[in-house]
C-alpha cells in the first residue's frame, strides 16, 4: 500500500479573495500572498489553517456534548494537534501552496475570459504529475502544443465569442489571437463546476511574456477608510489600501495523505484529557464518559490508518456533509473570502 495519497483540488473564488500577507512595502498597503514569481497564491498554511478551522466550526453544530469533544479529537487527529500536544503526533495531511491557474481578465466582448498561460499551465501540470493524476500525460501533450502557438506572441482562445477582428482585447491589451483546438482541449481538461465555467466564458491563452501585466490589470484594488464618527471625518492613519483576487479566479492544489500518526495505545490519554471539557460534567460519569470516548476514538484510529480513507474525511465535516467551500483570507465579514473546492477525481 502506497504511504501516501495525494488529490488535485482547484478552488475557484466565489467572492474577491484577500488572502493577505500583512503591511506591503509596495503601493498597496495589504497586498494578497504571492508565489515567487509574483503571481497570486494562497500559501498551504492559510488554506489548512482555513481548512481546520471550517471542521472544528462543524464540530460545534452537534448536539451532544460527547459528541463535539469526539468530533474536535477526530479533526485533530486529521490536521494535527494543538500546541499541547504537538509533541505526541504529527498532521495526517499536508498541502502544497495553491498556485494561480486562470484568472477572469476584462474582454471586449463578453464581458470577461479566463487567460492563462504556459508558466501558469506547467504550475498546473507539475502538481498533476505530483498527485499522478491520470489527466497529467494530457495537460502535458497540451502544454507543448499551445507553447508553439503563442511562440510567435499572439493568443489562442477557446471560442470566437471573445475575438474581434482577429484580436482579443483583453484588460485593455489589444493581442493578435485566434481560435485554436488546443484551447479548445485545454478548456474541456477542468473538471466540474470549475469546467462548466470556463466553457461558458472561454479560456484564452496567452504568451509567459506579458501574462504578468495581464494578471496586474485583473486584481482589484479597494480604498478603505476608518472615521472619527464625532467629527464625520477620516481617522488619523485611517485611509489604505487592500488588494484582491477577482471572483472566479482559479487555483490548484494538491493534498496528500498518509495514515494518522497517534498510537492507539494513546487513546485512553486522550480520553481522560478530552473528558475534562465535557459542560455540566457529574463525576459519577466520568469513568462512563472516558470509556465511551476511549471506545470512539480507537475507532477512529482504526477507521483512519489507511491513506485514502483519511483523504475522504478531509473534505467531510462533524455532522458528515461534503465541505463544498471555505472562507479564508482576510474581510469575511464585508464579504470577501469565500471560494468553492472542486476535488478533481482521478
Amino acid at each position: 500500500m502506497a504511504l501516501r495519497d495525494g488529490r488535485v483540488i482547484l478552488l475557484q473564488a466565489l467572492t474577491p479573495l484577500h488572502p493577505g500577507t500583512g503591511r506591503g512595502a509596495g503601493h498597496v498597503d495589504l497586498p494578497v500572498q504571492r508565489d515567487e514569481f509574483g503571481f497570486p497564491a494562497v500559501w498551504a498554511t492559510s488554506l489548512k489553517g482555513a481548512l481546520k478551522s471550517t471542521h472544528l466550526l462543524s464540530c460545534d453544530t452537534l448536539s451532544g456534548e460527547l459528541d463535539k469533544v469526539a468530533c474536535r479529537r477526530r479533526v485533530l487527529l486529521i490536521f494535527g494537534p494543538e500546541t499541547d500536544e504537538a509533541h505526541e503526533y504529527a498532521s495526517a495531511v499536508s498541502f502544497l501552496d495553491a498556485r494561480l491557474v486562470a484568472i477572469p481578465a476584462r474582454s471586449l466582448r463578453g464581458v470577461w475570459t479566463y487567460t492563462t498561460s504556459p508558466h501558469l499551465l506547467r504550475y498546473h501540470l507539475r502538481y498533476l504529475e505530483a498527485a499522478r493524476h491520470s489527466a497529467a500525460g494530457e495537460l502535458g501533450k497540451l502544454l507543448e502544443e499551445v507553447k508553439q502557438a503563442v511562440a510567435s506572441g499572439g493568443a489562442v482562445a477557446s471560442t470566437d465569442r471573445v475575438l474581434v477582428g482577429g484580436n482579443a482585447v483583453l484588460n485593455e491589451m489589444t493581442l493578435p489571437a485566434k481560435m485554436h483546438n488546443t484551447a479548445v482541449r485545454l478548456a474541456s481538461l477542468f473538471p466540474g463546476e470549475v469546467g462548466k465555467l470556463v466553457g461558458e466564458q472561454g479560456l484564452v491563452v496567452v504568451g509567459d511574456d506579458i501574462v504578468g501585466e495581464l494578471v496586474r490589470r485583473s486584481l482589484l484594488v479597494q480604498t478603505r477608510v476608518r472615521l472619527d464618527y464625532r467629527r464625520k471625518t477620516v481617522a488619523s492613519g485611517g485611509l489604505w489600501e487592500e488588494e484582491y483576487v477577482p471572483q472566479f479566479t482559479t487555483f490548484v492544489t494538491v493534498l496528500f495523505c498518509a495514515g494518522v500518526k497517534a498510537a492507539k495505545e494513546r487513546a485512553e490519554a486522550f480520553a481522560e484529557n478530552d473528558v475534562k471539557k465535557i459542560k455540566l460534567q457529574v463525576p459519577p460519569e466520568e469513568a462512563k464518559m472516558k470509556d465511551e470516548l476511549q471506545r470512539r476514538y480507537i475507532e477512529i484510529m482504526s477507521t483512519l490508518e489507511r491513506p485514502d480513507a483519511v483523504c475522504k474525511e478531509v473534505f467531510k465535516a462533524g455532522d458528515g456533509s461534503q465541505i463544498r467551500s471555505l472562507v479564508f483570507g482576510g474581510k469575511e465579514t464585508v464579504g470577501k473570502g469565500l471560494a468553492s473546492v472542486v476535488i478533481w477525481e482521478t
